[in-house]
């Protein structure tokens, strides 16, 4: 369910982050081979775990655990887009969407998607370039249904021809949702310059691309490229239940087994690209978001295969530092950047892969591009003679065995998608340690990378909307010049360094030890210390003592920014600036398997989480710098980033710009983006730096400490905090967030035209009873309602690639909503065929019978008493009852009592109550895209239209 109130950042720190302790080579094999039923495991995980081939060599992965209250699989195959026909571009993801439309077997199109929702499942599939990937969870009784259902996919899938406009059409809608995205228009012109290589290729398909053309007829060649390739021989599985081992595999061999095996060679690209065409070349790219960046891609052969070894990572933890000398560190020093990432990707085209260095630019680097490039390639070399050298291994393979040795759960779901993937490009025994898994010390295969890391190999992108441009894209929104990179700018390169580089110093954080707290028998949370005004509440893990980590939360609450706009940007200019400054510490805080970050709240809370033996130090540092220092050019540059920010945002999804208008509305306090950049211009250093000391010197200190802590712990981190406040603190009452109150008969609307081309509209009837019963009837109507809305307006009427409904919480209140992103149809068109389906859906609510009601509210209460699989699950409940001060923490137990006593009826009065009562409280979010301007906004019975949210705040309702 969507909750409008605030989260805090501790259900976001970085608890699984990863982390170093000094150990020898030989300690690290220890940690790393500890092998279950053939796979290399976490000490940590104690699952059981088995591989099997299949006699139609079909390869699976065994997961037992005692614990899951879900079960789940996935099965991946080894072919995706760069085995598309030129002639239908899209095809393997069309497949993959056709495949969840009947089988043989269970021949009905939306039998698969019921058969999930009432038995508490979830489902879903990606295609990239060489993979396709099916999954699902399901509750554990319903496993051997669901797992007969799906490997019908791969048996005898119905493929029905009358389909395939429909699903022609869901694909084109999934297109259009992302074609303004700067990443694929990016990653489109990338591969467009690789001449025939099987990588310059329209990947998701549309209308254009997939369809009957002279010579090429879309169903057939779906048919025959489904028999070519999916096979059971190049299919990876990966199951995961409660069930022992040996009735997992009965399952395996009773489902899969007979899955045919066409023993085809695994589809692999071999053509080769001439690197002396492809790089020498500065591509300027003119985005739809307002950014200024600048980025350095190389071209590299696919080296996937060297995972035990990672030369990559060796040389992105290199060129990535921001230790003291290094070029982050320095061109930040010089107010030229403010951010600056290396990465690797080695299969983004197949055979070939990038490595690259992306950095944000200040309008000072805008200016000095060449000399920044010139820079970074001074380092590279650098590297090249200096840096490949065995202390930066046992430093990362100290990193990555930390985090694997204390490697947490995760969701099913994803873990057994994870899995599939992982076995088409590893051995499976290493499918789940081969991120961590750090060998050896290889000196030739970083060379062998950093060989290619040349001028010949890379192409320099000038990404901002000041480009010159010759060019436009033709799937996506983007326009593009491509030129050479000049001679007497290699040249450049090659001259001595202006600044004095240095390679990484040795991090400060690595933990040294792993102690753990005695551990705490606790039902919640307890007030631990009131003193110098800063109170402090201590919970240690219950369901994971064993883990030596924990999060601090320490909230400087104040209610200014409620009232003032002024206070509101400079709160998000104050987060800007200190965690730009803070970068280094942080990076260096990351690799030793801690997070730290202030972020805006109803104040500021400044988060520290991983593994506590260095958090004293880190906790240091970091309150240390939150009086940030801020001169005109270094303020000048984060008011820009911030508005260029809020511009940004009118370029997310439709959808995602309805849903933030929402909370927008209902969350006092807030304002509309021109009044916030008409704000932010008028500010001065000057005002940062009193708002700064206003808010440490006027605030309510309040303390969160989950996991391994102890109260002397806490008192310590106390006096550390009463240390680096200002002497004279006045206390302030604690500010909560204030919401709308919904009332009855009140219809709000907000109409925008938006930058993309979407419609997107959200929906929502609020119930007028604040209470736990209606939270819990929403709760399980949801996916009920989400299924048949899919399946009409999605699947057989092709509207939309997402749409569904969902509860909204609004503190006391909640209400329930439709949603949707078309590329299909105007807003007020949306509106009358949203209107329709609220009648017809009476009509699936009332066919639904007591029998179908108890296996649903059976899913929903499986899923709300499960057990947390990590330490974040286990604290997000739990921050969210303290920001709202619900000392008793059980905001998730009164939910699950209150669902336990609903009733079909309930469900369906709560449905009259809110979707057919024209009396309830109502809110409507109109977003109207580029292409349907013409088209005019729906209107609603005695609606009220809100133009300004700040105006609406003061003469607002509020609970």
């Amino acid at each position: 369910m969507k909750k409008i109130f605030i989260i805090s950042a501790v259900a976001l720190a970085v608890l699984t982050g990863c982390a170093s302790e000094r150990v020898t080579s030989t300690d690290m094999q220890s940690v790393q081979q500890q092998v279950q039923g053939q796979v290399l495991v976490s000490p940590n995980d104690t699952r059981a775990y088995k591989i099997l081939t299949l006699p139609n060599k079909m390869e699976v992965i065994l997961v037992s655990d005692p614990a899951a209250k879900k079960s789940a699989a996935a099965l991946s195959v080894g072919v995706g887009l760069l085995q598309d026909p030129m002639s239908q571009q899209g095809m393997a993801h069309y497949l993959e969407h056709m495949l969840f439309l009947g089988t043989e077997r269970y021949p009905d199109t939306k039998g698969y998607s019921e058969f999930m929702t009432a038995n508490g499942g979830a489902q879903n599939a990606y295609t990239w370039l060489d993979i396709t990937n099916y999954m699902f969870k399901v509750n554990n009784g319903a496993y051997d249904e669901a797992l007969d259902r799906f490997s019908d996919f791969f048996k005898a899938p119905k493929l029905y021809p009358e389909y395939t406009d429909k699903e022609k059409n869901a694909v084109n809608a999934e297109w259009s949702m992302r074609r303004e995205m700067d990443f694929f228009g990016q990653y489109n012109l990338s591969r467009s310059m690789m001449g025939s290589h099987p990588a310059n290729r329209f990947l998701i398909g549309n209308l254009e691309t997939l369809g009957d053309k002279e010579n090429s007829k879309l169903h057939p060649q779906t048919v025959d490229f489904y028999n070519q390739y999916y096979s059971a021989n190049i299919m990876k599985v990966a199951l995961l239940s409660n069930l022992p081992l040996n009735e997992m595999e009965q399952l395996a061999v009773k489902h899969f087994s007979s899955i045919k095996n066409k023993n085809i060679a695994s589809p692999k690209v071999t053509a080769k690209l001439d690197v002396s065409k492809l790089g020498g070349k500065r591509i300027h790219y003119v985005p739809n978001e307002d950014v200024k960046q600048l980025r350095l891609d190389f071209t590299i052969t696919n080296n996937s295969e060297q995972f035990a070894v990672k030369p990559n990572e060796f040389l992105t933890y290199l060129l990535g530092s921001e230790m003291p000398g290094a070029p982050a560190q320095q061109l930040k020093a010089m107010g030229l950047i403010s951010g600056l990432n290396a990465s690797a990707d080695p299969g983004l085209y197949g055979n070939y892969g990038s490595f690259s260095i992306d950095i944000d630019l200040t309008d000072a680097g805008m200016q000095n591009r060449e000399g920044i490039v010139a820079t970074i390639m001074q380092y590279l070399d650098l590297v090249k003679q200096q840096g490949v050298d065995n202390k930066y291994f046992s430093e990362i393979q100290t990193s990555l065995n930390n985090r694997f040795r204390f490697l947490e759960k995760g969701d099913e779901f994803g873990y057994v998608s994870n899995l599939a993937a992982a076995m088409q490009n590893v051995p499976a025994r290493n499918a789940v340690n081969a991120p961590f898994y750090y060998q050896r010390f290889d000196g030739k295969a970083i060379n062998e990378v950093l060989q290619q890391l040349t001028p010949e190999h890379l192409r320099i992108w000038y990404i901002s909307k000041q480009e010159p441009h010759d060019s436009s894209l033709h799937f996506y929104d983007g326009k593009y010049k491509i030129a050479d990179i000049s001679l007497e700018e290699r040249q450049s390169w090659q001259q001595s360094p202006k600044l004095a580089l240095n390679l990484p110093a040795v991090n400060r954080l690595l933990p040294e030890k792993f102690d753990l707290v005695a551990a705490v028998a606790q039902s919640k949370p307890e007030l631990v210390l009131q003193k110098d005004g800063i109170s402090a509440w201590l919970y240690p893990s219950q369901l994971f003592a064993s883990q030596p980590r924990g999060v601090l939360e320490i909230l400087f609450n104040t209610n200014v920014a409620q009232h003032d706009i002024d206070a509101k940007v400079l709160q998000s200019l104050w987060y800007d600036l200190y965690n730009l400054q803070q970068s280094a510490l942080a990076t260096e805080a990351g690799i030793a398997g801690m997070s730290m970050g202030l972020t805006p709240r109803n104040g500021m809370a400044l988060t520290i989480g991983g593994f506590t033996d260095k958090q004293p130090q880190l906790l240091q540092q970091a309150l240390a710098g939150l009086t940030v220092s801020a001169d005109q050019q270094s303020f000048a540059q984060a008011k820009d980033r911030y508005i260029r920010g809020l511009q940004n945002q009118g370029k997310q999804f439709p959808y995602a710009q309805a849903f933030g208008t929402f909370s927008a509305l209902v969350t006092d306090g807030d304002y509309e983006r021109a009044q916030l950049i008409a704000a932010a211009n008028k500010l001065t250093e000057a005002d940062l730096q009193r708002f700064i000391s206003n808010t440490l010197s006027n605030n309510q200190l309040r303390i969160f400490a989950f996991g391994n802590y102890d109260k002397a712990m806490i008192e310590q981190v106390a006096a550390e905090i009463k240390q680096a406040l200002p002497a004279q603190r006045a206390e302030q009452p604690y500010s909560r967030t204030v919401y709308w109150q919904p009332t009855v008969g009140e219809t709000l609307v907000v109409q925008k035209d938006i930058d993309v081309a979407d419609v997107a509209l959200v929906d929502v009837h609020m119930h007028p009873e604040p209470s736990y019963t209606q939270l819990a009837r929403a709760t399980i109507l949801k996916s009920h309602f989400s299924n048949v809305a899919f399946d009409k307006l999605r699947t057989e009427e092709q509207l939309a690639y997402a749409v569904g409904g969902t509860a909204m919480q609004l503190e006391d209140y909640v209400g329930f909503a439709m949603f949707i992103q078309t590329p299909v149809k105007g807003v007020a068109d949306i509106q009358a065929r949203f209107d329709k389906f609220k009648q017809e859906y009476v009509t699936a609510l009332n066919e639904l019978t007591e029998e179908a009601f108890a296996q649903l509210k059976a899913s929903t209460l499986v899923s709300l008493n499960e057990p947390a699989k990590n330490l974040q699950g286990e604290v997000r409940p739990i921050i969210s009852d303290w920001y709202r001060e619900n000392f008793n923490f059980d905001s998730k137990q009164q939910l699950i009592a209150a669902v336990e006593q609903v009733t079909l009826a309930d469900v369906k009065a709560f449905y009259n109550e809110t979707m057919l009562n024209s009396k309830a409280p109502r809110i409507s979010i109109q977003m109207r895209g580029t292409s349907f301007r013409d088209q005019p906004f729906a209107n609603l019975p005695g609606q009220k239209i809100i133009t300004d949210v700040a105006q609406f705040h003061q003469q607002m309702k509020k609970q």
